[in-house]
Order: C-alpha cells, then structure tokens, then sequence
C-alpha cells in the first residue's frame, strides 16, 4: 500500500523547476505517492502553521512560528547572493521619501515584507497579492512595493523602477547571502523517509540542473509565463547549487536571520535550526553528475 505524500510550492519557475522530474515521475520513491498543490506564499505561510502539508515552501521569516511542526530540509531552499526581494516604485526614488508612505507587500509574515519593516520602520505596510502589487503602484493604490518571486524581473516591464534591493542591503550588513525561502518537511513524518523525501528532491533538482532545457520548459508554464520572458534569468537566480545542498554561509545566513526576527517579535524561546540533510551518499552522486556536465558549477 502506497504512502500519500503532500507537497506545497509557490506558482514560481524556480518552485517548479525543483519538482520537474518527481511530477513527471522521472524521479520517485518506492511505495511513496507525491501529491502536488500551488498556492501563494502568503497562503502556504498559513498553511504550514495549520500543518496542513507534508513539505511545504515558507518565507524563511515565517519559520519560528511553525518549527515546532516542521524541520528544514536542506534542499529547496531560495537563497539571495547579494540580491533580494527589491523595493519599486513610479514616481519616488529614494527610501527617506517613502518614510510615511503606503508599500504593499506580498505578505506579512513574508521575508520582503519583514525587510520593508526593517528599512522603513515609518511606513504603512500593506499585504497584497505578490502579482498585483505592481499594477497598484501604476493605479496609484500604492506608493511603492516590495518585488518578490518573478516580479523581482518583471516590474520594469510595468514602467517602474528600482529604489533599492532590499536583500542585497541585508546582505551587504550581514556580508552572508539571505535565505528568501524554505522547504519545511513535516515532523509527524518519521526520520528514516525524511531522509528518503530530501534524497528525493535533490535528486529531482539535480535532474533538472543537468537537463535544463526540458526542466525549464516545463518550469516557464509557471510565474509570468514564456510571455513573462524572465523565467531562464529567475530560476538562475533561484534555483542552483545553494539550493541543492544548503551551504555554510546560508545556514549561518539564516541563523542570523531567524535570530533577528526574534529579536524583532519579543518571543521568550528562540528558534532552533532543525535541519534535514538527507544521506551524503546522495548528496555526492547528486554533486558528481552536475560536476560532470557543467564542470564550473
């Protein structure tokens, strides 16, 4: 008898580009059957705090809140090197302009959402649909937004601009790469086929790193679509070798991070770093054949 498996992503290119080979049975596990769901990040936020889904992808900021349900798993993760969830506007150009401004953001909590608190601690923060943000800038709804997913890379097609890169900012003070994202597993799930579920999805991941073209055709249905022409560059972005085996300097990055928001949330107990790694034997042979197709990686 099978075992149902349900895993969550956004409706991104870079979401999907992990989960190519395992939905299309490419890549499995024995007696395992994955059932795939995509909703907004905001949502699958709520989710995980409802422990709704057996791996599900959060807002790194959004982890205190549901670690006692969930581990990290050290694949999946969306990881900024000196870039981030970008801050747009129409009409104004700098972050002193916006001090009592109204931004939108794609939710709260969400790590753009918990930057633009950070950088403008005197505006109005307003959640909205990470997709529509931008044409509630143009309609004048908004005074600006927080750019996350594939509108990091769509909006100047909206006729906006750059005020500033929010996550390359946090960078840049914190000299680590920011941790965007995470892919949580469950911990009602024993250890043995967590172990087995990472496994899985690096080899997934890996398959898609080694036959890029026919992952990111498939990939590039998902975000803005081909018509977007931005998915080949986001998923670049978004989907690599920092999201195939989570690397020191990301997981020093996110302690640093999850420690801030504690911080910031006045929360007694502080969050412990949970994370799944999957077996190393898998890592290596994962490792070795992208080495082999694409030596510089």
């Amino acid at each position: 008898m099978s075992r149902t498996i349900r895993i969550a992503y956004t409706p991104d290119s870079d979401d999907a580009f992990y989960y190519y080979a395992m939905q299309s049975d490419i890549v499995g596990l024995p007696g395992v059957q994955f059932q795939f769901e995509v909703d907004h990040i905001i949502n699958l936020n709520q989710c995980a705090r409802d422990g709704t889904h057996d791996v599900v992808a959060i807002s790194s900021v959004a982890y205190p809140d549901v670690s006692a349900l969930y581990r990290v798993l050290s694949v999946g993760t969306s990881v900024g090197r000196g870039y981030g969830p970008v801050l747009v506007s129409q009409k104004y150009q700098t972050l002193e302009e916006l001090s009592d401004k109204r931004i939108a953001v794609g939710g709260i909590p969400t790590t753009g959402g918990y930057l633009a608190e950070i950088y403008l601690p005197n505006a109005e923060i307003v959640s909205h649909q990470f997709d529509l943000i931008a044409d509630g800038i143009v309609e004048g709804i908004f005074d600006a937004g927080v750019m996350i997913h594939e509108e990091l890379l769509f909006f100047p097609q909206k006729g906006l601009h750059q005020i500033a890169d929010l996550g390359k900012k946090w960078c840049e003070e914190n000299h680590l790469p920011l941790p965007v994202g995470l892919n949580i597993i469950s911990r009602h799930i024993e250890d043995s086929l967590m172990q087995d579920i990472a496994d899985c999805i690096r080899e997934s991941l890996g398959y898609a790193l080694t036959h890029r073209k026919e992952a990111l055709d498939w990939a590039s249905e998902f975000g803005r679509g081909k018509e977007g022409q931005v998915s080949d560059a986001f998923v670049s972005m978004f989907a690599n070798t920092d999201s195939l085996l989570m690397p020191t300097d990301v997981r020093e990055g996110l302690e640093i991070l999850l420690a801030q928001v504690h911080q910031s949330s006045g929360a007694i107990e502080e969050t412990v770093l949970d994370i799944v790694d999957g077996r190393e034997s898998v890592q290596n042979k994962v490792m070795d054949l992208i080495q082999q197709r694409h030596p510089a990686a």
